[in-house]
């Protein structure tokens, strides 16, 4: 007892030595980057680093208590100079038990960086891991980018927690509840013209584009990204499990969703385009209502026109497979709805309920894509540590809203893995989740920019004169927005932090307002940036951008409102300036086009609804190839033309005739150019894999993933592999092994038009 007494005392004895602290935390942040640089193990590293830590807090807990030392004076001589050097007041001095909090937070945060970004990864391309695509680490430029933004607002939050006791926090005044009706009613009003604004100027142009305007081509429709997707899809047709034995990289729930989607549209490649274009539509004008209802009708208008202006999902809701907008719709809604309830007046009168209802929403968003699971909690993260003390939340009241948030969305989660796949199933179910996002953050597929860039630069003289000449390839603009916006949203978060912890005590209610939705805007931007960031691209920029165009509108009222007059203010006004007026200029004639449709609406709008219920009119899967490509004649004649088409129905026939209904997996990469892939072999085959596996190499594919799947397909009894002709490799000489000198195997020659390759069953 005598032993505890006198460890609280001194954790709550006022603290010393801060200079020194701030010593010890630069000297073992240089030591972790030494370790993690020297040692090849991750595992060693660990080891190592927690016990770096260890001294450091046991050093630094070790000076706190004491007199200043002589030390002490000379750091802060060294760093601040002799006219800013002086001793902390006792009535200014924080206590050594916050002060050991936020030093355990700094160690442990660059402990984390070291371990997540430079520690060597068991992943390389030296030992013939990574095959069929690239790697390019980027783990230190992506965890820099959390990291940063994480410390920034953790130290905020130790501020407004510990060291700001003078600032109370400040949340929102209450509602005139005279004005409730009235204020409901222009609510109702507001959303209904927001979502008939979203869908004229956002979901029209898209719906449209599901009945292509060249019949006589095999359009965008008929795109690998929409058959890694409809190869699942026919699995579970004939009665796979979703996602367990139906693999997909997209989610559990996107891929239900969009299944029974395309089942009430229509069974089919046409079917399946419509049903993922209808579901992108539906979350854009949810989504502005969304804004409208949390944001006001102000700013839900100002990011209807900023997303014709920058990059948005408005640019890619036609890519069908891959631009799925549940896949991150969830990142959005979580950090506005975080934001309205962390700074409400209402937070202590709504108690528990709010925070599991805001967890339900984030394990619903897990339960649809693996996207949500980690951005989710990155955005509590970020609206706890920004808003929270600010609005005069306690350290205990923090870490209960955040359990309860937790235990919502894990409840919310496992009931709805439990409901689709069974309980039992939830290991695999989150090993699939994770296993996809764990690669890619390793860096496997990730490329610095996608899309082909060039700069060239010459200078030449001839005859006495000099010339010179400069060229660009391709759109650079993409490029720079990726990593410029990146670099602007971390320093407005800085930025935002600094105002949260110093100027929202002292600011009006109106000015309350716009930074709470500033906060929400921003927090939700940058976590959907992060995404820009792994995969580089137009078409990955473009596609989670949902808050981005907002946050550049709101972008020059944060900057002239909250950050105080002097440089960093005038240079966040000239770029946000300059980036609204670029951006305007170069959208106009994109802007007065679609002002230019307007008395197109309602005709437009019945060759929508015409257009799908063309498409429900034969729901049911057809057993016909072409029925599989779309069920309208007029759009069959492409892929009914196409030079393999004839060899392909064959080989179908042939296949379905010696399999009698059994499980076949693909032995090699692809039929013919028409089936160029196995994702269509199995859909257009009408085919049921025998390991589920049905994208295995457009997919992301590891060396040891193939071993596995290798050992599945060989192991699996009643199998048959359908092989090319003239077979060879990895899979082939595993099966010839396993079959070797066993009875009842058959296996025989699949020919018609040509030899199309062999096919072997196990009795």
């Amino acid at each position: 007892m005598t032993f505890l007494s006198d460890a609280t005392r001194t954790l709550l004895r006022p603290a010393s030595n801060l200079h020194v602290c701030g010593l010890v935390l630069f000297v073992s942040a240089l030591l972790l980057l030494v370790e993690v640089l020297a040692i090849g193990s991750r595992g060693v590293f660990l080891l190592v680093a927690v016990v770096t830590a260890a001294c450091a807090l046991a050093l630094v807990h070790s000076v706190l208590g004491r007199e200043q030392l002589p030390l002490d004076a000379r750091v802060a001589h060294a760093v601040s100079g002799p006219r800013q050097t002086r001793r902390f007041d006792d009535s200014f001095r924080p206590d050594v038990l916050p002060v050991l909090l936020y030093c355990a937070g700094a160690v442990v945060a660059m402990a984390a960086y070291c371990y997540l970004a430079l520690a060597r990864s068991s992943i390389t391309s030296g030992n013939q891991e990574v095959i069929e695509w690239g790697l390019l680490d980027k783990r230190p430029m992506v965890f820099a980018y959390l990291m940063v933004v994480a410390f920034v607002a953790f130290h905020h939050a130790m501020g407004r927690l510990f060291f700001d006791q003078a600032r109370a926090g400040a949340p929102l005044a209450k509602a005139d509840a005279g004005k409730k009706h009235l204020r409901w009613a222009l609510g109702v009003l507001g959303a209904v013209v927001i979502a008939a604004l979203a869908y004229w100027w956002l979901g029209l142009p898209v719906l449209l584009s599901v009945m292509p305007q060249d019949a006589d081509a095999l359009t965008r429709i008929y795109d690998l990204h929409s058959h890694v997707h409809m190869s699942g899809y026919e699995q579970m047709r004939q009665g796979a499990m979703p996602y367990v034995e139906a693999q997909t990289q997209y989610g559990q729930g996107n891929q239900l969703l969009l299944y029974f989607l395309m089942r009430w549209v229509n069974f089919s490649n046409h079917g399946f385009y419509a049903a993922n274009v209808l579901l992108n539509v539906v979350c854009v004008v949810g989504f502005f209502v969304l804004l409208e209802r949390v944001l006001g009708f102000g700013w839900a208008f100002a990011a209807l026109v900023g997303w014709l202006l920058w990059p948005s999902p408005y640019r890619v809701m036609d890519v069908g497979g891959w631009t799925v907008l549940t896949r991150w719709i969830g990142i959005p809604i979580l950090s506005l709805l975080l934001a309205y309830t962390l700074a409400s007046a209402d937070m202590a009168r709504r108690g528990w309920i709010a925070p599991l209802v805001l967890g339900a929403v984030w394990g619903m968003g897990s339960y649809l894509s693996q996207e949500h699971l980690s951005g989710g909690i990155i955005v509590l993260a970020l609206c706890l540590m920004l808003l929270g003390p600010a609005s005069g939340m306690g350290l205990g009241a923090i870490g209960k809203f955040g359990g309860l948030f937790l235990a919502g969305g894990v409840v919310t989660f496992v009931g709805l893995v439990a409901c689709s796949a069974g309980i039992a199933y939830l290991p695999d179910v989150l090993r699939l989740a994770n296993s996809r996002s764990g690669l890619v953050m390793a860096g496997v597929t990730n490329s610095v920019w996608s899309d082909n860039l060039g700069v060239s630069a010459a200078l030449n003289v001839i005859h006495g004169r000099l010339y010179s000449t400069f060229g660009a390839q391709g759109d650079l603009a993409g490029l720079f927005q990726t990593y410029g916006f990146a670099i602007l949203s971390m320093v407005v978060l800085a930025l935002l932090a600094g105002f949260l912890r110093r100027q929202w005590s002292a600011t009006d209610d109106d000015g309350r307002q716009f930074v709470w939705k500033f906060t929400g805007v921003a927090v939700g931007a940058y976590v959907l940036h992060l995404f820009s960031l792994l995969r580089s691209d137009s078409t990955h920029l473009a596609g989670p951008s949902l808050l981005l165009p907002l946050f550049l509108v709101m972008l020059p009222l944060f900057a002239w409102r909250c950050v105080q007059p002097g440089r960093m203010r005038k240079v966040l006004l000239a770029i946000s300036a300059g980036v609204i007026c670029t951006a305007v200029a170069l959208g106009a004639a994109d802007i007065g086009r679609r002002l230019g449709e307007v008395g197109t609406l309602w005709r437009a709008t019945a060759t929508v609804v015409a257009n799908y219920r063309e498409l429900q009119r034969t729901r049911d899967p057809s057993p016909e190839l072409a029925a599989r490509f779309s069920p309208i004649p007029k759009y069959q004649a492409a892929f009914r033309n196409h030079r393999d088409f004839a060899e392909a129905e064959e080989l179908f026939g042939l296949l379905h005739g010696k399999l009698r209904g059994r499980r076949v997996e693909l032995g090699f990469y692809g039929v013919d150019t028409l089936i160029t892939h196995p994702e269509a072999f199995y859909f257009f085959g009408a085919f049921r894999s025998v390991s589920g596996i049905t994208s295995p190499k457009n997919s992301i594919w590891l060396r040891s993933e193939e071993d596995a799947w290798i050992k599945q397909v060989v192991g699996a009894e009643g199998a048959c592999v359908f092989f090319e002709p003239n077979a060879k490799g990895r899979l082939f000489d595993a099966w010839q092994q396993s079959v070797k000198d066993r009875p009842g195997v058959v296996t025989e020659p699949i020919a018609g038009r040509r030899m199309y390759g062999t096919l072997s069953c196990k009795g």
